[in-house]
């Protein structure tokens, strides 16, 4: 299996603020512009941050889980093989090119749902040793009882919200979903509105155990590698909001 893209944000102290950007976003304007992007990393520092086993490989899991789909693995893929070396990373994709595939509406600037990655790009970069406290017996998956132990739905459906509107669109749910997030979409909109409600999320009887098993993508049980990476995200958002 594709080796794990732990999506670890690590925020430098905790605060009773609900969503604490990093230093990325260096002016505080809650947006990532490229010009903040460019000062803070090299395309090759970003793409070591992502390797989270130092390989010097990425893997298709890991693309779909930056940008909801895999069309740019198979567009860098340039040898047909089940990974992407730096070098064909670097040679189809600059910053720039890489910074527009999180701009999912096209404005030119990332809003928080879109620079949840690059957050943690930066914090990898800055903080290069995290620690996965969600694994409570260090075996390199999570179970049922080590996710429920730590959060529960809704604080995940709370983290996810990064304009408190209380209704999930799909550029926050994908951080969790991934290329399952339009199939969530379709499940859980009653209205038709394009958006999850945190009403429509619990009138579908959705839970911590349902969305495990949705992210146990091999029915193993257990969560590992890509399925358990989004999860380390949602915790450290939940871990900000806790008062000092």
């Amino acid at each position: 299996m594709a080796p794990s893209l732990a999506l670890f944000v690590a925020f430098a102290t905790a605060s009773s603020v609900k969503r604490q950007t990093s230093g990325l976003d260096a002016d505080g304007d809650g947006l990532v512009s490229k010009d903040e992007v460019f000062a803070a990393m090299t395309l090759h520092e970003a793409l070591v941050a992502l390797d989270r086993d130092g390989d010097g490989f990425i893997y298709l899991p890991q693309i779909i889980e930056l940008w909801g789909v895999g069309d740019k693995f198979y567009e860098l893929n340039t040898d047909g093989d089940n990974h992407l070396t730096f070098q064909e990373i670097e040679n189809g994709m600059t910053l720039s090119d890489f910074y527009d595939q999180f701009d999912f509406n096209g404005d030119g600037t990332l809003d928080q749902a879109e620079a949840y990655q690059l957050h943690y790009i930066y914090d990898v970069l800055n903080t290069p040793t995290p620690v996965e406290v969600l694994d409570d017996n260090g075996d390199g998956l999570l179970s049922r009882l080590e996710v429920q132990s730590h959060m529960t739905y809704g604080e995940i459906l709370t983290a996810l919200d990064t304009d408190d509107s209380h209704r999930l669109d799909s550029a926050e749910l994908m951080v969790l979903l991934g290329d399952q997030t339009q199939d969530f979409i379709n499940a859980q909109d009653d209205n038709g509105d394009g958006v999850v409600s945190f009403g429509e999320a619990h009138h579908h009887h959705a839970n911590l155990d349902t969305l495990f098993t949705r992210l146990d993508l091999d029915g193993s049980g257990y969560l590992e590698d890509t399925e358990s990476a989004a999860l380390y995200t949602i915790w450290n958002t939940i871990q900000a909001t806790v008062p000092a």
